[in-house]
Protein backbone atom coordinates (compact mmCIF):
# COMPACT_ATOMS: atom_id res chain seq x y z
CA UNK A 1 0.00 0.00 0.00
CA UNK A 2 1.54 3.43 -0.58
CA UNK A 3 -0.56 6.61 0.31
CA UNK A 4 -0.61 10.04 -1.54
CA UNK A 5 -1.56 12.65 1.25
CA UNK A 6 -1.67 16.41 1.35
CA UNK A 7 1.29 16.47 3.27
CA UNK A 8 3.77 15.86 0.81
CA UNK A 9 5.79 19.10 0.27
CA UNK A 10 4.70 20.03 -3.64
CA UNK A 11 1.17 18.79 -2.99
CA UNK A 12 0.95 21.14 0.33
CA UNK A 13 2.73 23.92 -1.60
CA UNK A 14 0.06 23.72 -4.32
CA UNK A 15 -2.63 24.27 -2.14
CA UNK A 16 -1.06 26.68 -0.43
CA UNK A 17 -0.65 28.53 -3.74
CA UNK A 18 -4.35 28.76 -4.41
CA UNK A 19 -5.78 31.87 -4.91
CA UNK A 20 -9.39 33.05 -5.46
CA UNK A 21 -10.78 30.13 -4.42
CA UNK A 22 -13.53 29.62 -1.73
CA UNK A 23 -11.16 27.50 0.95
CA UNK A 24 -14.32 25.24 1.56
CA UNK A 25 -14.35 24.25 -2.12
CA UNK A 26 -10.14 23.39 -1.46
CA UNK A 27 -10.79 19.71 0.11
CA UNK A 28 -13.13 18.39 -2.77
CA UNK A 29 -10.68 19.99 -5.61
CA UNK A 30 -7.99 18.66 -3.43
CA UNK A 31 -9.41 14.97 -2.51
CA UNK A 32 -10.46 14.69 -6.35
CA UNK A 33 -6.91 15.30 -7.61
CA UNK A 34 -5.80 12.66 -5.28
CA UNK A 35 -7.92 10.33 -6.35
CA UNK A 36 -7.22 10.94 -10.04
CA UNK A 37 -3.00 10.30 -9.16
CA UNK A 38 -3.90 7.29 -7.18
CA UNK A 39 -6.32 5.96 -10.47
CA UNK A 40 -3.41 6.97 -12.70
CA UNK A 41 -0.86 4.63 -11.10
CA UNK A 42 -3.41 1.98 -10.32
CA UNK A 43 -4.05 1.94 -13.91
CA UNK A 44 -1.49 3.21 -16.26
CA UNK A 45 2.37 3.77 -14.32
CA UNK A 46 2.49 0.60 -12.22
CA UNK A 47 0.73 -1.37 -14.71
CA UNK A 48 3.83 0.21 -17.22
CA UNK A 49 6.71 0.17 -14.71
CA UNK A 50 5.62 -4.20 -14.44
CA UNK A 51 6.20 -4.75 -17.92
CA UNK A 52 9.52 -2.93 -17.73
CA UNK A 53 10.88 -5.29 -14.55
CA UNK A 54 8.50 -8.31 -14.87
CA UNK A 55 8.92 -10.73 -18.05
CA UNK A 56 5.55 -10.81 -19.85
CA UNK A 57 3.64 -10.24 -16.57
CA UNK A 58 0.27 -11.92 -16.88
CA UNK A 59 -3.23 -9.57 -16.84
CA UNK A 60 -3.71 -11.14 -13.34
CA UNK A 61 -1.04 -9.58 -11.94
CA UNK A 62 -1.22 -6.19 -14.10
CA UNK A 63 -4.86 -5.76 -12.76
CA UNK A 64 -4.02 -6.79 -8.93
CA UNK A 65 -4.22 -3.09 -8.24
CA UNK A 66 -6.92 -1.61 -5.93
CA UNK A 67 -6.99 2.65 -5.07
CA UNK A 68 -9.06 3.87 -1.39
CA UNK A 69 -10.22 7.60 -3.07
CA UNK A 70 -9.57 10.31 -0.72
CA UNK A 71 -12.67 12.80 0.84
CA UNK A 72 -12.69 16.18 1.61
CA UNK A 73 -12.77 14.77 4.75
CA UNK A 74 -9.43 12.56 4.65
CA UNK A 75 -6.53 14.01 2.06
CA UNK A 76 -5.14 10.71 1.42
CA UNK A 77 -5.52 7.98 -1.78
CA UNK A 78 -4.26 5.14 -1.43
CA UNK A 79 -2.49 2.18 -3.75
CA UNK A 80 -2.94 -0.66 -2.93
CA UNK A 81 -2.33 -4.72 -3.62
CA UNK A 82 -5.19 -6.65 -3.88
CA UNK A 83 -5.73 -9.24 -0.63
CA UNK A 84 -7.06 -12.71 -1.31
CA UNK A 85 -7.82 -14.66 -4.74
CA UNK A 86 -9.94 -12.30 -7.23
CA UNK A 87 -9.56 -15.74 -9.23
CA UNK A 88 -8.88 -19.12 -8.81
CA UNK A 89 -5.21 -18.96 -7.82
CA UNK A 90 -2.89 -17.29 -6.06
CA UNK A 91 -3.87 -14.29 -3.97
CA UNK A 92 -1.76 -10.96 -5.62
CA UNK A 93 0.00 -10.50 -2.49
CA UNK A 94 1.45 -13.78 -2.20
CA UNK A 95 3.75 -12.70 -5.14
CA UNK A 96 3.42 -9.08 -5.81
CA UNK A 97 4.95 -7.84 -2.06
CA UNK A 98 8.08 -10.22 -2.41
CA UNK A 99 8.78 -8.01 -5.89
CA UNK A 100 8.37 -4.51 -4.15
CA UNK A 101 9.66 -5.36 -0.56
CA UNK A 102 12.09 -8.38 -0.71
CA UNK A 103 12.33 -11.72 1.03
CA UNK A 104 11.03 -15.01 0.70
CA UNK A 105 7.49 -15.89 -1.89
CA UNK A 106 4.50 -17.85 0.20
CA UNK A 107 3.22 -21.23 -0.41
CA UNK A 108 1.35 -21.23 -3.42
CA UNK A 109 -1.86 -23.21 -3.85
CA UNK A 110 -0.16 -26.93 -5.41
CA UNK A 111 2.08 -26.56 -2.42
CA UNK A 112 -0.45 -26.23 0.00
CA UNK A 113 -2.25 -29.24 -1.34
CA UNK A 114 1.06 -31.10 -1.68
CA UNK A 115 1.53 -30.44 2.05
CA UNK A 116 -1.79 -31.68 3.25
CA UNK A 117 -1.59 -34.87 0.75
CA UNK A 118 1.67 -35.29 3.58
CA UNK A 119 4.00 -35.31 0.38
CA UNK A 120 5.89 -32.06 0.58
CA UNK A 121 7.29 -30.73 4.09
CA UNK A 122 6.31 -27.32 5.90
CA UNK A 123 9.48 -26.51 4.47
CA UNK A 124 9.86 -27.29 1.29
CA UNK A 125 8.88 -25.72 -1.87
CA UNK A 126 8.16 -27.31 -5.47
CA UNK A 127 9.68 -25.71 -8.55
CA UNK A 128 8.97 -26.51 -12.10
CA UNK A 129 10.83 -29.34 -13.38
CA UNK A 130 12.06 -29.56 -17.37
CA UNK A 131 8.77 -31.90 -18.03
CA UNK A 132 6.62 -28.91 -16.81
CA UNK A 133 4.58 -27.56 -19.52
CA UNK A 134 4.86 -23.57 -19.42
CA UNK A 135 2.54 -20.98 -20.61
CA UNK A 136 2.57 -18.05 -22.99
CA UNK A 137 4.15 -15.61 -19.41
CA UNK A 138 6.47 -18.81 -18.55
CA UNK A 139 4.23 -20.34 -15.25
CA UNK A 140 2.87 -23.49 -15.25
CA UNK A 141 0.18 -23.49 -17.08
CA UNK A 142 -3.05 -23.62 -15.10
CA UNK A 143 -4.38 -27.21 -17.18
CA UNK A 144 -1.47 -29.32 -15.45
CA UNK A 145 -1.70 -27.88 -12.00
CA UNK A 146 -5.07 -28.78 -12.24
CA UNK A 147 -4.32 -31.91 -13.73
CA UNK A 148 -1.69 -32.67 -10.63
CA UNK A 149 -4.52 -31.32 -7.98
CA UNK A 150 -7.11 -33.48 -9.75
CA UNK A 151 -4.16 -36.96 -9.39
CA UNK A 152 -3.77 -35.76 -5.76
CA UNK A 153 -7.29 -36.89 -5.12
CA UNK A 154 -7.01 -40.41 -6.34
CA UNK A 155 -3.09 -40.69 -4.08
CA UNK A 156 -2.63 -43.68 -3.01
CA UNK A 157 0.69 -45.28 -1.48
CA UNK A 158 2.50 -47.54 -4.37
CA UNK A 159 1.88 -51.57 -3.91
CA UNK A 160 6.01 -52.07 -4.94
CA UNK A 161 9.30 -50.62 -4.55
CA UNK A 162 9.97 -50.97 -8.05
CA UNK A 163 7.44 -49.62 -11.20
CA UNK A 164 6.50 -52.55 -13.14
CA UNK A 165 6.42 -50.61 -16.83
CA UNK A 166 9.76 -49.23 -16.60
CA UNK A 167 11.37 -51.00 -13.69
CA UNK A 168 12.79 -48.14 -11.78
CA UNK A 169 12.81 -48.25 -8.22
CA UNK A 170 10.82 -45.82 -6.32
CA UNK A 171 11.70 -44.78 -2.92
CA UNK A 172 8.48 -42.83 -0.55
CA UNK A 173 6.93 -43.15 -4.03
CA UNK A 174 2.69 -42.58 -4.46
CA UNK A 175 1.45 -43.19 -7.30
CA UNK A 176 -0.98 -40.48 -9.20
CA UNK A 177 -3.16 -40.54 -11.93
CA UNK A 178 -1.65 -39.69 -15.54
CA UNK A 179 1.41 -41.92 -15.44
CA UNK A 180 2.45 -39.46 -12.65
CA UNK A 181 4.23 -40.84 -9.34
CA UNK A 182 5.22 -38.48 -6.25
CA UNK A 183 8.25 -39.15 -4.52
CA UNK A 184 12.01 -40.08 -5.23
CA UNK A 185 13.45 -41.78 -7.82
CA UNK A 186 16.28 -44.68 -7.00
CA UNK A 187 19.39 -44.24 -8.88
CA UNK A 188 20.75 -40.99 -10.36
CA UNK A 189 20.39 -39.23 -7.42
CA UNK A 190 17.45 -37.57 -8.19
CA UNK A 191 15.63 -35.56 -5.67
CA UNK A 192 12.07 -35.80 -4.58
CA UNK A 193 9.56 -34.19 -6.48
CA UNK A 194 6.39 -34.75 -8.98
CA UNK A 195 7.53 -37.21 -11.87
CA UNK A 196 5.96 -38.30 -15.21
CA UNK A 197 6.70 -41.59 -16.80
CA UNK A 198 7.08 -41.14 -21.04
CA UNK A 199 8.34 -44.01 -22.63
CA UNK A 200 10.89 -45.44 -20.59
CA UNK A 201 12.09 -41.94 -18.91
CA UNK A 202 10.55 -40.58 -15.67
CA UNK A 203 10.72 -36.90 -16.12
CA UNK A 204 9.95 -34.32 -13.62
CA UNK A 205 7.24 -32.02 -13.39
CA UNK A 206 8.14 -30.15 -10.54
CA UNK A 207 10.88 -31.03 -7.70
CA UNK A 208 11.27 -30.63 -4.41
CA UNK A 209 13.43 -28.43 -2.59
CA UNK A 210 14.29 -26.12 0.97
CA UNK A 211 16.04 -23.58 -0.65
CA UNK A 212 13.26 -21.09 -0.26
CA UNK A 213 12.87 -18.89 -3.36
CA UNK A 214 14.32 -15.32 -1.80
CA UNK A 215 13.33 -12.24 -4.25
CA UNK A 216 15.05 -9.30 -4.18
CA UNK A 217 13.25 -5.91 -4.72
CA UNK A 218 12.40 -5.35 -8.53
CA UNK A 219 9.11 -3.29 -8.58
CA UNK A 220 9.95 0.46 -7.42
CA UNK A 221 6.03 0.58 -6.67
CA UNK A 222 6.93 3.64 -3.94
CA UNK A 223 8.65 5.45 -6.13
CA UNK A 224 6.22 5.26 -9.39
CA UNK A 225 3.29 5.86 -7.43
CA UNK A 226 5.02 9.18 -5.72
CA UNK A 227 6.77 10.10 -8.74
CA UNK A 228 2.65 10.21 -10.36
CA UNK A 229 1.91 12.59 -7.92
CA UNK A 230 4.59 14.35 -7.99
CA UNK A 231 3.81 15.19 -11.20
CA UNK A 232 0.31 15.21 -11.92
CA UNK A 233 -1.41 16.78 -8.30
CA UNK A 234 -1.04 20.16 -10.13
CA UNK A 235 -2.98 19.44 -12.93
CA UNK A 236 -5.18 17.67 -11.65
CA UNK A 237 -5.96 19.76 -9.11
CA UNK A 238 -6.17 22.95 -11.35
CA UNK A 239 -8.70 20.33 -13.20
CA UNK A 240 -10.56 19.89 -10.10
CA UNK A 241 -10.93 23.07 -9.42
CA UNK A 242 -12.26 24.65 -13.14
CA UNK A 243 -14.88 21.79 -12.76
CA UNK A 244 -16.04 22.65 -9.73
CA UNK A 245 -16.21 26.30 -11.29
CA UNK A 246 -17.73 24.91 -14.19
CA UNK A 247 -20.65 23.61 -12.11
CA UNK A 248 -21.40 26.95 -10.42
CA UNK A 249 -20.01 25.22 -7.23
CA UNK A 250 -19.27 28.75 -5.70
Amino acid sequence: MLSIQRTGASIADVIASVRGVPSRMIPYAAATALTRCAKQAQTEDLPAEMRKVFSNPVPYTLNALRIEPATKDNLMARVMVKTGAHAPGVAPENFLFPEVEGGVRKHKGLEMALRYQGVLSPTQYAMPGAAAKLDAYGNVSGAQVRTILNALKGIRAASSTRDRATGTKLRKGRRLANDMFVGQPQGGGRPDGIWRREGKRLRALFVFTSDAPDYSVRLDFSGTVQRVALARFRPEFERAIADLQSKGSW
